[in-house]
This record gives C-alpha cells, sequence and structure tokens, in this order.
C-alpha cells in the first residue's frame, strides 16, 4: 500500500484520491488492532462509507497513549513536552515515504532557487535529536539540498554565536540567496544573538527564511509580526520571503505557505496527497468558510500509523488553504478526549 501511495505523491491525481484514501483505510483496520476494534464499536468497515471525509479521525491527543503502528517501525519520533507531560509516540514504519513527502513538496514552496545552495539550520540535529520528526526533515534537506557551506549551528548550549556571526557575514559577501531553517522560538533567539553583538546583516537578495512552530504554551511572549519585522532589520530578509510551515510530530507531510510566489505569507496549503477541514468544535461537522472550527487533516502519507487525524488546532478555512487561530481548549477537546479513552479501550 506504501508503494501506491508512493505512487501518487510522485503522480497526483485528484480523481483518484479518495478511492486511494478508502483504500488506505481499508489497510490501517487491516493492520492496526485499536484502529480496527474502534471501528468495529462504530460499526464502520471498510465497504460501509464511499468518502474519505467519513475514514474515522484519530485525535492527535490518542499518540500519547496508543500505538498505532501498521508495520514494523523504523523510527519512533517524540513530540516535544517536559516531564511533567506525556509527549506523543509517533512510530513510524515508513521512513522513505517521508524523505519522498519532503522532497515533493518542500522544494518548490521553500528552496529560493533550483539546485543546491548554502543552507543554515537552527534546529538540533537528527544526531541531538534522534526522536525529533522535525530534526529528521531537516536532516534530510540538508543532505539533499545543502552545498559545503551549509551547516548547523546549535550547538550544546544552544545557538553558536560566533559561528553564527560568521557564517552569516561569509554568506553576505556572495551573490548567491541562502535558505535559513528554523522555528519560531530559535529564530527569535538567534536575532537575540545578533542584537547582544550589535551586528546586522544583509543576506543576498532572494534569500529565504523557513519558519515552523516553536511558540505553543508560550503564546503572547512573542508576537509573529514582531519576528519579522526583527528578521528583516537583521537580516535584510523581505517579510515576504519568510515562509511558514504547518507540520507535527503525528503527520508525516507538512503544509506551507506560498510566500515565495507572492502569496498570502499566513495562508497555508496542503500538498496534493493532503486534505483539510474545518470542523465545528462540538458538532464535528465542517464549518463554512470563515468561520472558525478544529483543523482535521488527512494525510495519505501517514498510511502507518492514522491516516484522518484531528487536531487541537484551530484555524479557519480560506480560498484553498486554512489559516490558524491557535489552540483548542476547554470544550472543544472533549471530542478528543473521549476518542482517545475509546481507542484506548479498544484494546491499546
Amino acid at each position: 500500500m506504501q508503494h501506491r501511495v508512493a505512487a501518487f505523491i510522485d503522480a497526483p491525481d485528484d480523481n483518484a484520491f479518495n478511492h486511494l484514501a478508502l483504500e488506505a483505510f481499508r489497510f490501517q483496520i487491516e493492520r492496526i488492532e485499536p484502529y480496527r476494534r474502534l471501528c468495529e464499536r462504530r460499526d464502520i468497515t471498510a465497504d460501509s462509507i464511499d468518502r474519505w471525509q467519513d475514514i474515522p479521525m484519530i485525535p492527535t491527543s490518542a499518540f500519547k497513549s496508543v500505538r498505532l503502528c501498521a508495520a514494523e517501525s523504523q523510527v519512533t519520533f517524540r513530540s516535544s513536552g517536559t516531564q511533567d507531560t506525556r509527549r506523543s509516540e509517533h512510530h513510524h514504519p515508513f521512513l522513505d515515504l517521508y524523505r519522498r513527502t519532503i522532497e515533493s513538496s518542500f522544494p518548490q514552496f521553500c528552496l529560493p532557487a533550483d539546485g543546491r545552495c548554502s543552507l543554515l539550520s537552527l534546529i538540533p540535529s537528527a544526531e541531538q535529536v534522534p526522536d525529533s520528526s522535525l530534526s529528521f526533515m531537516v536532516n534530510h534537506i540538508l543532505e539533499r539540498y545543502g552545498d559545503d557551506s551549509s551547516a548547523n549551528l546549535v550547538g550544546e548550549r544552544g545557538i553558536e554565536a560566533a559561528r553564527l556571526r560568521s557564517w552569516l557575514g561569509s554568506q553576505q559577501r556572495k551573490q548567491r540567496p541562502v535558505l535559513i531553517l528554523a522555528t519560531a522560538l530559535s529564530l527569535h533567539q538567534a536575532l537575540e544573538v545578533l542584537a547582544r553583538l550589535g551586528v546586522r546583516f544583509r543576506l543576498p537578495a532572494g534569500s529565504v527564511v523557513f519558519e515552523t512552530g516553536g511558540l505553543k504554551g508560550r503564546e503572547g511572549e512573542i508576537q509573529r509580526e514582531d519576528l519579522v519585522a526583527r528578521t528583516t532589520d537583521a537580516l535584510h530578509v523581505a517579510p515576504g520571503n519568510i515562509v511558514r510551515e504547518y507540520g507535527m510530530t503525528e503527520l508525516t507531510s507538512q503544509a506551507y505557505t506560498k510566500a515565495l510566489s507572492d502569496g498570502d505569507p499566513d495562508l497555508f496549503f496542503c500538498p496534493p496527497w493532503m486534505r483539510v477541514r474545518i470542523l465545528d468544535p462540538t458538532t464535528l461537522q465542517e464549518q463554512p468558510e470563515g468561520e472558525e472550527g478544529m483543523i482535521a487533516l488527512l494525510d495519505l502519507a501517514n498510511i502507518g500509523s492514522a491516516l484522518h487525524l484531528l487536531t487541537e488546532d484551530l484555524g479557519v478555512a480560506d480560498a484553498e488553504g486554512f489559516r490558524l487561530r491557535g489552540r483548542a481548549a476547554g470544550a472543544g477537546l472533549r471530542g478528543c478526549s473521549l476518542t482517545a479513552e475509546e481507542l484506548t479501550a479498544s484494546g491499546a
């Protein structure tokens, strides 16, 4: 089944999406026991539904307590967290499929030019954090698209200030655009380093900053508008060249903004092998465009774990994409908790 998903990623066909999603659902209920028992309790089979929207969702919170794996796991990715909180665990059996999703989406949304370029990572390496899906992704990007001057500047004590200053100074003297990979928090930390050093840089025209999550639980501390303004001031990277990524430990694929093609800097788009819906927190019915609700995603590349996910994030459907509106809380999460309990009760 994973080979059919890989073929779809290579050559997407909207007309074939629904059929492949239903076949993937059949694959998962045959191989993931807690999920199969959940579907049996709801009297849902692969033959009883004919729309991908009706494939039973799994809340991302279930990854904290239920092992969801359709084949032998090659690596276990874990969400960030503290000793006082349970971390999600994504037992991933198809790493080649993960690499394929990166290669089929990242370049068109994020690379400043065709081919290899100079990349700077402000995200810990996979050697430093072997259970981080983001670090796995960044390592693959560096290996696949980075040139000889690419670097990861995260040391044991955080961002290495002297090397950061040296790397930026070196790239400033060149004429080729660069790509900086960072979480919102690590970008903030790097900008603080440059402010303490009292330096600014003028990176080559067309340089790009890739910014992904990293402020969960820290709402209000750092405003994104301020982060963008400081990035432009310190690095001379235009606001339209800051690409945002939406991903999570429980997913295999990512959504991106189309900043480099003059798109809305806050509007996320899914690749062709994903679908997004915005659902009413109480009824889980699809919300009309412009109405806030919980983000649900169907990711064909998640064939090895959970195809259809209900996240804890709030969003708004807009055109063919979606906008983030923060995290759900209170009543909005009760449905997620109930389904997670159902999965546990179903034999996890």
